[in-house]
């Protein structure tokens, strides 16, 4: 895990279709490794039904700006999006790093 305000690297798989987006992390045995996540670019919110582990989520903006983390999310669960969504980053539970509100991820990839 990075120092407050460090730099932060993970990999991330982007999922920008309707059934990768559907789909998320459902239908994996186990958690993503703790520097990987999966970036789903849509504005609404995310669940967690029929998962087998429990996930963070940091849901972003245009220029994936933090908005709002939600950590350890339970399978089972429905989590809404605060305005200004447009892409959502989960991860294993407890990898995301605390005081992330503000601050800016950055991709090697565009998106729209």
């Amino acid at each position: 895990m990075p120092p407050p305000g460090g730099p932060w690297r993970i990999r991330v798989e982007v999922a920008d279709r309707f059934v990768p987006r559907l789909i998320g992390l459902l239908g994996r045995s186990d958690a993503p490794a703790s520097d990987c996540g999966l970036l789903l670019i849509a504005r609404g919110g995310v669940h967690t039904l029929g998962m087998r582990f429990a996930i963070d989520i940091a849901q972003l903006d245009r220029e994936l700006r933090v908005l709002r983390v939600t950590s350890r999310v339970p399978p089972g669960r429905w989590i809404t999006a605060p305005r200004g969504t447009r892409a959502t980053l989960e991860m294993a539970a407890d990898t995301l790093p605390p005081p992330l509100a503000g601050r800016r991820f950055y991709c090697n990839r565009d998106y729209p």
